[in-house]
């Protein structure tokens, strides 16, 4: 299926230079853009969702595909950006892993992993950086059908209506009443909540830049994918934000809160409650009692302790060995002694980011989520649009969430897509006086 996708982003991508990003936003997206472990490019044991090799494919092809348009369009490189100063330090680090502990296979493959963040960046800010005021706006269009669908594929299969994916390959499966079901995250369409606060905030917004179909399908589709994924945290951002979007706009014109679209956007809401609550009754009655289990867990060792463990774990690994500014290095050598602690790796961003890069390591990482927030923020004073609201609200969420929660998702060449963003339509706002209301 990797082929289908590569063929659509090289043929489409001569129109539109972001078409080429449907290749690797597919590989990362994994089973839910129809990438099945049994039909890879190679290796079907290795070349999975669950495994690394599809980073190195994404790397390699974003940066060819970078090169061809420097020299097409003639565009520059773009590294005047903090990003810059983080790419720095990790070689710094690298060299300094290399020059202590030698060179071993986990070390040289979570060296990569952490350079490929910021390789992701400048290359798509490559891409970027190629595109006018239009292919923007049909590149997001995309994204908003590509979303609402494969998030009906997604409950499709998730809810055993009709199976769709590798089954092998999904997280688990749940027992609960009449039903057994998939709770499922490698099949969730990659951008997801950025596109649904997209979708809500346009749709508040009364924006007419965007497909209103694509955006009515995205409304109706991604709050059922909310429920199937069983994550109460990803529930809480997914409010935290919307109600984020409301005050901003209340504050700023609260004409366009109450007015017959957002009316009608809550009772669609409340049609979408009901049909809920008529066909995944299971479903449902499995994710109240995870929330409401949240109520007791506040204080348990299976959460809040927990995470103050990771703290507490790394900080005393990296004292121990006189690292605390640098951190124990790019490898993988505290790992066992971390594990001991519980899922570290998935549930906590400062202690990993302490272990691997430091102290130091931690203030530059958190110095560009709050760079690109404030710069998002100007963008909002000088156009109150939906694009720029949405990152203003998406980066302010997941950077703050950082600090207490999890989901650091270290390697992907997708984490700072965001920050891409910020950047490109800055650039567009000066070149082309842009307009997405």
């Amino acid at each position: 299926m990797q082929f289908l996708y590569l063929i659509l982003s090289l043929y489409f991508g001569r129109k539109n230079p972001l078409f080429y990003l449907i290749f690797p936003i597919a590989m990362v997206s994994g089973p839910g853009a129809f990438i099945d472990p049994r039909t890879v490019l190679f290796g079907a044991d290795i070349f999975t969702i669950g495994k690394n090799m599809y980073k190195d494919v994404i790397i390699l092809y974003l940066f060819l595909v970078a090169l061809y348009l420097k020299y097409r369009y003639k565009v520059p490189i773009i590294i005047k950006s903090p990003v810059l100063l983080y790419s720095v330090y990790l070689l710094l680090l690298i060299v300094l892993t290399l020059s202590t502990t030698g060179t071993n296979y986990d070390a040289i493959n979570l060296m990569r992993l952490f350079l490929y963040m910021v390789l992701g960046f400048f290359l798509m800010l490559t891409i970027f950086s190629t595109a006018n005021s239009r292919q923007f706006i049909v590149f997001f269009n995309l994204l908003l059908w590509a979303t609402g669908i494969l998030s009906i594929f997604y409950v499709l299969n998730s809810s055993k209506i009709m199976p769709l994916f590798y089954q092998e390959n999904l997280y688990q499966e749940v027992d609960f009443g009449q039903d057994s079901f998939f709770r499922d995250f490698s099949t969730i369409p990659y951008f997801s909540l950025f596109i649904f606060i997209l979708a809500f905030t346009v749709t508040l917004l009364k924006s007419k830049i965007f497909n209103p179909k694509a955006v009515l399908l995205v409304l109706c589709t991604y709050p059922i994918v909310l429920l199937y994924t069983f994550t109460r945290s990803l529930l809480a951002a997914t409010i935290i934000e919307c109600v984020l979007i409301i005050a901003f706009i209340a504050y700023r014109n609260p004409g366009r809160i109450f007015n017959k679209s957002t009316i009608a956007l809550g009772l669609a809401g409340l049609i979408l409650f009901g049909i809920v609550q008529s066909k995944f009754t299971n479903e449902l009655g499995y994710y109240t009692e995870r929330v409401n289990s949240a109520k007791t867990e506040g204080v348990n060792e299976g959460n809040a302790l927990i995470r103050i463990a990771y703290h507490v774990k790394a900080y005393d690994i990296v004292s121990r060995n006189n690292v605390l500014l640098t951190g124990a290095g790019l490898n993988k050598q505290n790992e066992a002694e971390m594990d001991t602690v519980g899922a570290w790796t998935a549930d906590s961003t400062i202690p990993f980011l302490l272990l691997y890069t430091g102290l130091i390591g931690i203030i530059i990482y958190y110095y560009l989520g709050f760079h690109f927030l404030f710069k998002t923020w100007s963008q909002i004073k000088h156009s109150f649009n939906p694009i720029s609201l949405t990152l203003f609200v998406t980066i302010l969420s997941s950077t703050l969430s950082s600090f207490i929660m999890g989901g650091y998702r270290w390697g992907d060449p997708f984490i700072f897509f965001p920050f891409v963003l910020v950047v490109a339509l800055g650039r567009l706002f000066k070149s082309e006086n842009l307009s997405v209301n």
